[in-house]
């Protein structure tokens, strides 16, 4: 009878351990849950509206004469200062200053460009506005500004199937978490006389992932750089196409005109060109040959 009643208490025992833990688990799963996944949105963002027009009123260029391009144009490219941040994750300037280079390289590939220059960020910072913006185009004698923002949003949510449970092979934890990001590439280029946009080219970006509270923070931290990336390929495709539709623009007389610098081999005047040099090599011959 002994026997028995302490074989019965051995597997009470066993049983209140087991439930013990697995109360223990579900109650850490929660508190993961309620530390690491709570509803919300945070973002960081670049605003090209709200450092180029501070006080919020913008500018109408509507009845203002066509912006005068000289070519080659000499061309200077910054990244917008972030002016709101929400947590933790900002680009690296290593990042910064892939993308710009990569927009340069856009700009390189046109005839119609001479010059390129990449500002650091730090100029852009000393103020806001139009007047800084020229200040710093006129210390790098540039007449036309690439610049480059962003704005990627998290939001995360959870739902009723946050919850841990057991099972034969031990604990499991459900998904019960979403996390998204929206994120948004631009470059905008403006005429620097006349403060006028140019063209722009966007790119856009949207990921989603869901997940439990374990390794919330990494996996989401791999998301916003993936959806980063994508978003600034998109953009430099879309810059390339931008800017032939602006060239096209400008032989239909509209966006610009367009003059020529002195010595601008590129088809404008104060230069004769290939071909022009082609006809005075001939003259010169004929004339020798006349000599003789």
């Amino acid at each position: 009878m002994k026997h028995q009643l302490t074989k019965y208490q051995s597997k009470i025992q066993r049983l209140n351990r087991v439930s013990i833990v697995a109360v223990t688990l579900v109650l850490a799963s929660l508190l993961l849950s309620g530390c690491a996944g709570q509803n919300y949105k945070r973002g960081v963002s670049s605003n090209l509206v709200s450092y180029l027009y501070p006080e919020g009123q913008m500018v109408s260029h509507k009845d203002d004469a066509l912006p005068v391009l000289e070519l080659p144009l000499r061309v200077g490219i910054a990244f917008i200062p972030e002016s709101q941040h929400d947590y933790s994750f900002t680009l690296t300037e290593v990042e910064k200053q892939k993308l710009l280079q990569s927009v340069a390289q856009r700009f390189k590939a046109d005839k119609s460009v001479a010059h390129i220059e990449i500002i650091p960020e730090i100029y852009l910072k000393q103020g806001r506005g139009f007047i800084t913006l020229s200040q710093v185009a006129n210390m790098y004698d540039v007449d036309v500004m690439a610049l480059v923002s962003y704005d990627q949003v998290e939001i995360n949510e959870l739902n009723h199937f946050s919850l841990a449970y057991w099972t034969i092979v031990g604990a499991a934890i459900v998904p019960g978490e979403t996390s998204e990001f929206q994120t948004f590439v631009d470059t905008a280029v403006f005429d620097i006389k006349t403060r006028k946009l140019l063209f722009r080219a966007p790119g856009i970006h949207s990921a989603k992932r869901h997940h439990t509270a374990i390794g919330f923070e990494k996996g989401n931290r791999k998301l916003r750089t993936q959806s980063f990336t994508i978003a600034s390929a998109q953009m430099t495709e879309n810059l390339d196409q931008e800017f032939t539709r602006f060239k096209a623009r400008i032989k239909k007389g509209e966006g610009a005109k367009v003059s020529y610098r002195k010595n601008y081999s590129g088809g404008g005047g104060g230069s004769m060109g290939w071909g022009g040099v082609l006809v005075l090599f001939l003259l010169l011959g004929y004339s020798r040959v006349g000599r003789r």
